[in-house]
Protein backbone atom coordinates (compact mmCIF):
# COMPACT_ATOMS: atom_id res chain seq x y z
CA UNK A 1 0.00 0.00 0.00
CA UNK A 2 3.16 2.42 0.68
CA UNK A 3 4.10 1.47 -2.78
CA UNK A 4 1.04 2.51 -4.18
CA UNK A 5 0.30 6.23 -2.37
CA UNK A 6 3.44 6.80 -3.31
CA UNK A 7 2.92 6.15 -6.93
CA UNK A 8 -0.05 8.14 -6.60
CA UNK A 9 1.20 11.16 -4.98
CA UNK A 10 4.41 11.16 -8.03
CA UNK A 11 1.71 11.23 -10.52
CA UNK A 12 -0.90 13.58 -9.01
CA UNK A 13 2.25 16.01 -8.71
CA UNK A 14 2.97 15.27 -12.14
CA UNK A 15 -0.22 15.75 -13.01
CA UNK A 16 0.11 19.30 -11.24
CA UNK A 17 3.39 20.07 -12.91
CA UNK A 18 1.83 19.43 -16.23
CA UNK A 19 -1.09 21.68 -16.00
CA UNK A 20 0.86 24.27 -14.63
CA UNK A 21 3.32 24.45 -17.32
CA UNK A 22 0.63 24.40 -19.83
CA UNK A 23 -1.27 27.34 -18.27
CA UNK A 24 2.20 29.92 -17.28
CA UNK A 25 3.96 28.88 -20.42
CA UNK A 26 1.50 27.97 -22.97
CA UNK A 27 1.51 24.97 -25.55
CA UNK A 28 3.87 25.98 -28.63
CA UNK A 29 3.24 24.33 -32.32
CA UNK A 30 5.16 25.14 -35.58
CA UNK A 31 3.08 27.43 -37.79
CA UNK A 32 4.65 28.71 -40.99
CA UNK A 33 8.30 28.81 -39.64
CA UNK A 34 7.28 30.39 -36.33
CA UNK A 35 6.26 29.12 -32.83
CA UNK A 36 2.77 29.58 -32.04
CA UNK A 37 1.11 29.21 -28.94
CA UNK A 38 -1.98 26.97 -29.43
CA UNK A 39 -3.55 27.88 -25.99
CA UNK A 40 -6.40 30.31 -26.13
CA UNK A 41 -5.65 33.81 -25.65
CA UNK A 42 -6.77 35.59 -22.62
CA UNK A 43 -9.82 38.25 -23.18
CA UNK A 44 -8.79 41.68 -21.78
CA UNK A 45 -11.16 44.07 -20.76
CA UNK A 46 -11.03 47.91 -22.63
CA UNK A 47 -9.21 49.16 -19.44
CA UNK A 48 -6.43 47.12 -19.36
CA UNK A 49 -6.01 46.65 -23.16
CA UNK A 50 -7.04 50.06 -24.59
CA UNK A 51 -10.29 51.36 -26.47
CA UNK A 52 -11.06 53.16 -29.34
CA UNK A 53 -13.16 55.79 -28.74
CA UNK A 54 -15.85 57.48 -31.53
CA UNK A 55 -17.53 60.28 -31.67
CA UNK A 56 -20.97 60.32 -33.89
CA UNK A 57 -22.85 63.51 -34.01
CA UNK A 58 -26.11 64.55 -35.84
CA UNK A 59 -25.18 65.31 -39.44
CA UNK A 60 -25.67 68.93 -39.96
CA UNK A 61 -24.71 69.03 -44.00
CA UNK A 62 -26.61 69.72 -46.62
CA UNK A 63 -27.92 67.56 -49.96
CA UNK A 64 -28.97 68.42 -53.35
CA UNK A 65 -32.72 67.81 -54.61
CA UNK A 66 -33.61 67.49 -57.92
CA UNK A 67 -37.20 67.99 -59.38
CA UNK A 68 -38.14 67.30 -62.86
CA UNK A 69 -40.59 69.97 -64.59
CA UNK A 70 -43.91 68.80 -62.81
CA UNK A 71 -41.72 69.24 -59.32
CA UNK A 72 -41.10 65.83 -58.60
CA UNK A 73 -38.39 64.36 -56.89
CA UNK A 74 -35.33 62.32 -59.69
CA UNK A 75 -32.52 61.25 -59.46
CA UNK A 76 -30.42 63.56 -61.43
CA UNK A 77 -30.56 67.06 -62.45
CA UNK A 78 -33.42 68.05 -65.14
CA UNK A 79 -32.85 70.63 -67.82
CA UNK A 80 -36.36 71.72 -67.36
CA UNK A 81 -36.60 71.41 -64.04
CA UNK A 82 -34.83 72.79 -60.69
CA UNK A 83 -32.79 71.86 -57.60
CA UNK A 84 -32.74 73.23 -54.04
CA UNK A 85 -30.06 72.45 -51.32
CA UNK A 86 -31.98 70.88 -48.03
CA UNK A 87 -30.20 69.26 -44.78
CA UNK A 88 -29.85 65.67 -44.65
CA UNK A 89 -32.13 65.73 -41.18
CA UNK A 90 -34.76 67.59 -41.11
CA UNK A 91 -35.78 70.02 -37.85
CA UNK A 92 -38.62 67.82 -37.17
CA UNK A 93 -36.76 64.82 -36.66
CA UNK A 94 -34.47 66.31 -33.96
CA UNK A 95 -36.18 65.49 -31.04
CA UNK A 96 -35.03 64.10 -27.87
CA UNK A 97 -36.91 60.65 -28.40
CA UNK A 98 -35.16 60.25 -31.94
CA UNK A 99 -32.26 60.61 -30.58
CA UNK A 100 -32.85 57.93 -27.61
CA UNK A 101 -33.72 55.76 -30.25
CA UNK A 102 -30.80 55.86 -32.33
CA UNK A 103 -28.59 55.14 -28.75
CA UNK A 104 -30.95 51.66 -28.82
CA UNK A 105 -30.50 51.23 -32.37
CA UNK A 106 -26.77 51.09 -32.14
CA UNK A 107 -26.56 49.03 -28.89
CA UNK A 108 -28.89 46.67 -30.31
CA UNK A 109 -26.11 46.71 -33.62
CA UNK A 110 -23.28 46.69 -30.98
CA UNK A 111 -24.67 43.31 -29.31
CA UNK A 112 -25.59 41.60 -32.80
CA UNK A 113 -22.10 42.16 -33.34
CA UNK A 114 -20.68 40.02 -30.91
CA UNK A 115 -18.84 43.12 -29.22
CA UNK A 116 -19.80 42.03 -25.28
CA UNK A 117 -17.79 45.17 -23.63
CA UNK A 118 -18.77 49.07 -24.77
CA UNK A 119 -19.27 51.82 -23.32
CA UNK A 120 -21.75 54.56 -24.14
CA UNK A 121 -22.73 58.24 -23.61
CA UNK A 122 -25.04 60.61 -25.11
CA UNK A 123 -26.10 64.53 -24.65
CA UNK A 124 -29.64 64.38 -25.27
CA UNK A 125 -30.19 67.74 -26.07
CA UNK A 126 -27.87 67.41 -29.03
CA UNK A 127 -27.89 63.60 -29.83
CA UNK A 128 -24.10 63.59 -29.61
CA UNK A 129 -23.10 60.08 -29.23
CA UNK A 130 -19.61 58.94 -27.63
CA UNK A 131 -18.79 55.24 -27.74
CA UNK A 132 -15.77 53.32 -26.51
CA UNK A 133 -15.41 49.39 -27.76
CA UNK A 134 -12.05 47.42 -27.92
CA UNK A 135 -9.80 47.52 -29.69
CA UNK A 136 -9.15 44.47 -32.19
CA UNK A 137 -9.77 43.42 -35.72
CA UNK A 138 -12.52 44.01 -36.23
CA UNK A 139 -12.96 47.59 -34.63
CA UNK A 140 -13.13 49.28 -38.18
CA UNK A 141 -15.93 47.41 -39.53
CA UNK A 142 -18.04 47.77 -36.44
CA UNK A 143 -18.02 52.41 -36.17
CA UNK A 144 -19.94 52.17 -39.30
CA UNK A 145 -22.55 50.48 -37.40
CA UNK A 146 -22.27 53.64 -35.61
CA UNK A 147 -23.61 56.01 -38.02
CA UNK A 148 -24.72 54.67 -41.08
CA UNK A 149 -28.37 54.68 -41.42
CA UNK A 150 -29.35 51.58 -42.41
CA UNK A 151 -32.28 51.85 -44.59
CA UNK A 152 -32.97 48.72 -46.51
CA UNK A 153 -35.49 49.67 -49.68
CA UNK A 154 -36.84 47.72 -53.04
CA UNK A 155 -37.31 50.13 -55.57
CA UNK A 156 -38.87 49.62 -59.25
CA UNK A 157 -37.14 51.21 -62.13
CA UNK A 158 -38.74 54.54 -61.85
CA UNK A 159 -37.57 55.07 -58.23
CA UNK A 160 -40.69 53.93 -56.45
CA UNK A 161 -40.25 52.16 -52.77
CA UNK A 162 -41.97 48.49 -53.30
CA UNK A 163 -40.68 47.55 -49.90
CA UNK A 164 -38.10 48.61 -46.75
CA UNK A 165 -37.16 47.36 -43.48
CA UNK A 166 -40.55 47.82 -41.97
CA UNK A 167 -41.72 44.80 -43.97
CA UNK A 168 -38.99 42.49 -42.85
CA UNK A 169 -39.51 40.17 -40.33
CA UNK A 170 -36.11 38.91 -39.64
CA UNK A 171 -32.96 38.02 -42.06
CA UNK A 172 -30.81 35.01 -42.08
CA UNK A 173 -27.40 34.15 -43.33
CA UNK A 174 -27.20 30.50 -45.14
CA UNK A 175 -25.13 28.42 -47.35
CA UNK A 176 -25.35 25.56 -49.59
CA UNK A 177 -22.82 23.02 -50.64
CA UNK A 178 -22.98 21.40 -53.99
CA UNK A 179 -20.01 19.86 -56.22
CA UNK A 180 -19.30 23.71 -57.64
CA UNK A 181 -18.78 24.82 -54.31
CA UNK A 182 -20.38 26.39 -51.55
CA UNK A 183 -22.99 29.27 -51.99
CA UNK A 184 -23.48 31.68 -49.33
CA UNK A 185 -26.74 33.46 -49.01
CA UNK A 186 -29.09 36.30 -47.16
CA UNK A 187 -32.32 34.44 -46.65
CA UNK A 188 -34.80 37.72 -46.35
CA UNK A 189 -38.33 37.00 -44.33
CA UNK A 190 -40.81 39.94 -44.89
CA UNK A 191 -43.54 39.70 -42.19
CA UNK A 192 -47.07 38.10 -43.13
CA UNK A 193 -48.71 41.24 -44.34
CA UNK A 194 -45.80 41.35 -46.89
CA UNK A 195 -46.27 38.35 -48.39
CA UNK A 196 -48.72 38.98 -50.92
CA UNK A 197 -46.86 42.17 -51.87
CA UNK A 198 -43.84 40.34 -52.09
CA UNK A 199 -45.70 37.95 -54.40
CA UNK A 200 -46.64 40.46 -56.80
CA UNK A 201 -43.64 42.10 -56.95
CA UNK A 202 -41.41 39.45 -57.71
CA UNK A 203 -44.46 38.23 -60.43
CA UNK A 204 -44.31 41.55 -62.08
CA UNK A 205 -40.63 41.46 -61.90
CA UNK A 206 -39.55 38.14 -64.03
CA UNK A 207 -37.64 37.43 -66.58
CA UNK A 208 -38.59 37.59 -70.06
CA UNK A 209 -37.32 38.36 -73.17
CA UNK A 210 -38.57 39.38 -76.84
CA UNK A 211 -39.05 37.31 -80.09
CA UNK A 212 -35.24 38.10 -80.71
CA UNK A 213 -34.46 36.73 -77.23
CA UNK A 214 -33.49 40.18 -75.71
CA UNK A 215 -33.62 40.86 -72.08
CA UNK A 216 -36.92 43.12 -71.70
CA UNK A 217 -37.23 42.14 -67.82
CA UNK A 218 -38.37 45.28 -65.18
CA UNK A 219 -35.82 45.07 -62.77
CA UNK A 220 -35.75 45.71 -58.82
CA UNK A 221 -33.08 47.73 -57.04
CA UNK A 222 -32.05 46.50 -53.52
CA UNK A 223 -30.46 49.65 -51.31
CA UNK A 224 -28.85 49.96 -48.65
CA UNK A 225 -28.83 53.77 -48.07
CA UNK A 226 -27.63 55.42 -51.14
CA UNK A 227 -25.51 51.78 -51.95
CA UNK A 228 -26.75 49.61 -54.99
CA UNK A 229 -26.82 45.66 -53.36
CA UNK A 230 -28.10 44.09 -56.67
CA UNK A 231 -30.51 45.17 -59.50
CA UNK A 232 -32.16 41.64 -60.63
CA UNK A 233 -35.15 40.31 -62.57
CA UNK A 234 -36.64 36.98 -60.90
CA UNK A 235 -36.92 33.65 -62.57
CA UNK A 236 -40.82 33.06 -60.26
CA UNK A 237 -42.60 34.42 -58.37
CA UNK A 238 -42.03 34.24 -54.66
CA UNK A 239 -44.73 32.47 -52.71
CA UNK A 240 -43.25 31.76 -49.11
CA UNK A 241 -42.07 35.07 -48.31
CA UNK A 242 -39.07 34.06 -48.14
CA UNK A 243 -36.31 36.35 -50.60
CA UNK A 244 -32.91 34.18 -51.13
CA UNK A 245 -29.61 36.31 -52.20
CA UNK A 246 -27.05 35.15 -52.80
CA UNK A 247 -23.93 37.07 -52.36
CA UNK A 248 -20.75 35.92 -53.95
CA UNK A 249 -20.44 32.84 -56.43
CA UNK A 250 -19.80 29.27 -55.19
CA UNK A 251 -16.44 28.73 -54.28
CA UNK A 252 -14.24 26.40 -52.41
CA UNK A 253 -12.15 28.67 -50.91
CA UNK A 254 -11.91 29.39 -47.34
CA UNK A 255 -11.48 32.96 -47.89
CA UNK A 256 -13.35 33.72 -50.22
CA UNK A 257 -16.30 32.09 -48.17
CA UNK A 258 -15.10 33.50 -44.76
CA UNK A 259 -15.86 37.16 -46.95
CA UNK A 260 -18.48 36.24 -48.15
CA UNK A 261 -19.81 35.35 -44.99
CA UNK A 262 -19.12 38.44 -43.22
CA UNK A 263 -20.70 40.70 -46.37
CA UNK A 264 -23.72 38.59 -45.45
CA UNK A 265 -24.06 39.00 -41.95
CA UNK A 266 -22.95 42.39 -42.16
CA UNK A 267 -26.13 43.02 -44.25
CA UNK A 268 -27.97 40.83 -42.13
CA UNK A 269 -27.60 43.03 -38.99
CA UNK A 270 -29.15 45.89 -40.69
CA UNK A 271 -31.92 44.19 -42.05
CA UNK A 272 -32.90 42.91 -38.48
CA UNK A 273 -32.40 46.15 -36.81
CA UNK A 274 -34.71 49.55 -37.67
CA UNK A 275 -32.88 52.52 -39.35
CA UNK A 276 -31.59 55.25 -37.51
CA UNK A 277 -34.32 58.05 -37.98
CA UNK A 278 -31.17 60.71 -38.06
CA UNK A 279 -28.13 60.91 -40.26
CA UNK A 280 -24.93 60.64 -38.35
CA UNK A 281 -21.61 61.60 -39.06
CA UNK A 282 -18.18 60.33 -37.30
CA UNK A 283 -16.67 63.57 -35.32
CA UNK A 284 -13.63 62.08 -33.36
CA UNK A 285 -12.04 58.47 -34.23
CA UNK A 286 -8.96 57.84 -32.12
CA UNK A 287 -7.28 55.03 -30.22
CA UNK A 288 -7.03 55.06 -25.93
CA UNK A 289 -4.33 53.88 -24.02
CA UNK A 290 -4.96 51.96 -21.23
CA UNK A 291 -3.33 53.24 -18.26
CA UNK A 292 -2.43 49.67 -17.03
CA UNK A 293 0.73 49.01 -19.30
CA UNK A 294 1.68 45.21 -20.34
CA UNK A 295 4.33 46.09 -18.54
CA UNK A 296 2.54 46.79 -15.56
CA UNK A 297 0.42 43.35 -15.67
CA UNK A 298 3.76 41.09 -16.45
CA UNK A 299 5.12 42.90 -13.14
CA UNK A 300 1.77 42.53 -11.00
CA UNK A 301 1.65 38.59 -12.20
CA UNK A 302 4.87 38.30 -11.57
CA UNK A 303 4.75 39.36 -7.78
CA UNK A 304 1.19 37.74 -7.18
CA UNK A 305 3.20 34.38 -8.22
CA UNK A 306 6.15 35.68 -5.70
CA UNK A 307 3.47 35.40 -2.98
CA UNK A 308 1.60 32.12 -3.99
CA UNK A 309 4.94 30.42 -3.74
CA UNK A 310 5.64 31.89 -0.22
CA UNK A 311 2.42 31.27 0.97
CA UNK A 312 3.20 27.55 -0.30
CA UNK A 313 6.02 27.79 1.51
CA UNK A 314 4.96 28.90 4.88
CA UNK A 315 2.01 25.86 4.49
CA UNK A 316 5.23 23.80 4.08
CA UNK A 317 7.03 24.81 7.32
CA UNK A 318 3.70 24.77 9.51
CA UNK A 319 2.21 21.70 8.32
CA UNK A 320 5.57 19.64 6.80
CA UNK A 321 4.72 17.16 4.15
CA UNK A 322 0.97 17.75 4.02
CA UNK A 323 1.63 21.50 4.25
CA UNK A 324 3.94 20.96 0.82
CA UNK A 325 1.37 18.46 -1.05
CA UNK A 326 -1.40 20.91 -0.54
CA UNK A 327 1.13 23.94 -1.22
CA UNK A 328 1.61 22.25 -4.71
CA UNK A 329 -2.34 21.80 -4.75
CA UNK A 330 -2.72 25.26 -4.69
CA UNK A 331 -0.41 26.39 -7.75
CA UNK A 332 -2.49 23.65 -9.52
CA UNK A 333 -5.70 25.68 -8.85
CA UNK A 334 -4.84 28.66 -9.94
CA UNK A 335 -2.78 26.74 -13.17
CA UNK A 336 -6.64 25.36 -13.74
CA UNK A 337 -8.51 28.83 -12.86
CA UNK A 338 -6.11 30.39 -15.21
CA UNK A 339 -7.27 27.94 -18.01
CA UNK A 340 -10.67 27.97 -17.61
CA UNK A 341 -10.73 31.58 -17.61
CA UNK A 342 -9.25 31.51 -21.39
CA UNK A 343 -11.56 28.76 -22.26
CA UNK A 344 -14.72 30.44 -21.03
CA UNK A 345 -14.03 33.68 -22.73
CA UNK A 346 -14.15 35.31 -19.46
CA UNK A 347 -13.27 39.04 -20.35
CA UNK A 348 -10.56 39.96 -17.58
CA UNK A 349 -11.10 43.40 -16.26
CA UNK A 350 -9.44 45.35 -13.57
CA UNK A 351 -11.91 44.04 -11.23
CA UNK A 352 -12.26 40.83 -12.68
CA UNK A 353 -8.22 40.46 -11.36
CA UNK A 354 -9.75 40.90 -7.99
CA UNK A 355 -11.94 38.41 -8.40
CA UNK A 356 -9.05 35.61 -9.27
CA UNK A 357 -6.66 37.28 -6.04
CA UNK A 358 -10.12 36.63 -4.10
CA UNK A 359 -10.75 33.24 -5.67
CA UNK A 360 -6.80 32.15 -5.07
CA UNK A 361 -7.11 33.49 -1.74
CA UNK A 362 -10.45 31.36 -0.34
CA UNK A 363 -9.17 28.61 -1.95
CA UNK A 364 -5.62 29.05 0.64
CA UNK A 365 -8.13 29.49 3.50
CA UNK A 366 -9.92 26.29 2.51
CA UNK A 367 -6.03 24.16 2.74
CA UNK A 368 -5.43 25.97 5.91
CA UNK A 369 -8.84 24.77 7.46
CA UNK A 370 -8.27 21.35 6.34
CA UNK A 371 -4.65 20.71 7.45
CA UNK A 372 -5.42 22.86 10.97
CA UNK A 373 -8.47 19.97 11.46
CA UNK A 374 -6.12 17.05 9.90
CA UNK A 375 -3.23 17.75 12.46
CA UNK A 376 -4.95 18.85 15.46
CA UNK A 377 -7.47 16.06 15.68
CA UNK A 378 -6.91 11.87 15.06
CA UNK A 379 -9.70 11.57 12.15
CA UNK A 380 -9.00 10.60 9.16
CA UNK A 381 -8.33 12.80 5.91
CA UNK A 382 -11.75 12.23 4.41
CA UNK A 383 -13.26 13.19 7.65
CA UNK A 384 -11.53 16.39 7.99
CA UNK A 385 -12.45 17.36 4.51
CA UNK A 386 -15.86 16.93 4.91
CA UNK A 387 -15.45 19.24 8.32
CA UNK A 388 -13.59 21.88 6.57
CA UNK A 389 -16.36 21.55 3.02
CA UNK A 390 -19.13 22.55 6.21
CA UNK A 391 -17.69 24.98 8.01
CA UNK A 392 -16.46 26.69 4.64
CA UNK A 393 -19.92 26.30 3.18
CA UNK A 394 -21.08 29.32 4.97
CA UNK A 395 -18.13 31.44 2.91
CA UNK A 396 -18.12 29.47 -0.45
CA UNK A 397 -22.01 29.69 -0.81
CA UNK A 398 -22.89 33.10 -0.68
CA UNK A 399 -19.78 33.78 -2.90
CA UNK A 400 -21.06 31.73 -5.66
CA UNK A 401 -24.28 33.62 -5.44
CA UNK A 402 -23.13 36.47 -5.46
CA UNK A 403 -21.05 35.92 -8.33
CA UNK A 404 -23.84 33.91 -10.12
CA UNK A 405 -26.11 37.27 -9.32
CA UNK A 406 -23.87 39.36 -10.71
CA UNK A 407 -22.95 37.16 -14.44
CA UNK A 408 -26.58 39.07 -14.76
CA UNK A 409 -24.98 42.75 -14.67
CA UNK A 410 -24.93 44.70 -17.79
CA UNK A 411 -21.62 46.37 -17.17
CA UNK A 412 -18.64 44.65 -17.73
CA UNK A 413 -16.30 45.10 -14.75
CA UNK A 414 -19.08 43.77 -12.63
CA UNK A 415 -20.12 40.71 -15.00
CA UNK A 416 -15.93 40.69 -15.44
CA UNK A 417 -15.79 39.83 -11.56
CA UNK A 418 -19.37 37.87 -11.11
CA UNK A 419 -17.89 35.60 -13.90
CA UNK A 420 -14.27 34.62 -12.29
CA UNK A 421 -15.86 34.08 -8.97
CA UNK A 422 -18.31 31.85 -9.93
CA UNK A 423 -15.80 29.55 -11.73
CA UNK A 424 -13.30 30.00 -8.77
CA UNK A 425 -15.50 29.01 -6.06
CA UNK A 426 -16.99 26.15 -8.10
CA UNK A 427 -13.15 25.38 -9.17
CA UNK A 428 -12.47 25.15 -5.20
CA UNK A 429 -15.09 22.53 -4.28
CA UNK A 430 -14.45 20.12 -7.61
CA UNK A 431 -10.63 20.55 -7.61
CA UNK A 432 -10.11 20.05 -4.00
CA UNK A 433 -12.47 16.76 -4.09
CA UNK A 434 -10.38 15.49 -6.82
CA UNK A 435 -7.38 15.96 -6.47
CA UNK A 436 -6.07 17.80 -2.89
CA UNK A 437 -8.14 15.44 -0.64
CA UNK A 438 -6.78 12.64 -3.04
CA UNK A 439 -3.01 14.09 -2.39
CA UNK A 440 -3.49 14.23 0.91
CA UNK A 441 -5.06 10.80 1.70
CA UNK A 442 -2.45 9.18 0.15
CA UNK A 443 0.20 10.95 2.03
CA UNK A 444 -1.58 10.53 5.54
CA UNK A 445 -0.96 6.85 7.52
CA UNK A 446 -3.77 7.30 9.32
CA UNK A 447 -6.27 6.40 6.79
CA UNK A 448 -8.83 3.45 6.30
CA UNK A 449 -8.79 1.01 4.07
CA UNK A 450 -11.62 1.58 2.75
CA UNK A 451 -10.18 5.47 2.14
CA UNK A 452 -7.47 4.47 0.43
Amino acid sequence: MKLDRGLKIVLIILLIVLISIISFAGIYVQEKKSMVNVLADYKLGMDLKGSRTITVVVDDSKKTVYYDKDGKVVESEDKNGSKEEVPVNSQDALTKENYLKTKTIIEKRLNDLGIEEYLIRQNEDTGRLTVQIPEDNSTDMAIQYLYTTGKFTITDEDGTVLLDNSNIKNAKVAYNTTQSGTTVYLNIQFNKDSVEKLKEITNNHLKTTDSEGKDISKKITMKLDDTDLISTSFEEEVTNGVLSLSVGTASTSSSDLSNYLKEASNIAIFLNNEPLPIKYSVDQNRYVLSDITEKTLETVGIVAGGVLVLACIVLTIVYKKNGLLAGIANIGYVSVLLIIIRYTNVIITTEGLFGIMISIILNYIFSIYLLKIIKNKEITVGKAYNKTVLAMLFILIPALAVGITLCFANWMPIYSFGEIIFWGILLIFIYNTVLTRTLLMCSTKKQSMKEV
